[in-house]
């Protein structure tokens, strides 16, 4: 674990989950073998076919930024069919899933 890798969880200890947003641009001829594997991490909250510069967009959730970041460099990559993502990492969250935040 390199020094920004600490800095990051250490960031985030306090919130115990660290949540993203990940766009994935998929071949098109692969977007529902992509769908079909990435359902299968438990990671993975939620999978949305969108128009725009990606065509999947992901929430994930981990219990630190190293778990994290080993699925955006190792795990995500080998999925048939990524061509390029962007991750947008939560910093704070104001509603989720029709629940208010304080």
């Amino acid at each position: 674990m390199d020094d920004k890798d600490v800095i990051m969880d250490q960031y985030f200890e306090d919130r115990h989950i660290v949540t993203a947003l990940i766009g994935v641009k998929v071949d098109t001829k692969s977007i529902n073998d992509f769908a079909g594997e990435i359902k299968d991490f438990n990671t993975v909250e939620d999978i949305f076919l969108v128009t725009g510069e990606f065509d999947i967009m992901l929430k994930v959730k981990f219990p630190s930024y190293g778990e994290l970041k080993e699925f955006i460099i190792s795990k995500l990559p080998q999925i048939k069919g990524v061509l390029k993502t962007e991750t947008m990492m939560v910093i704070n969250t104001y509603k989720e899933r029709g629940i208010k935040f304080e």
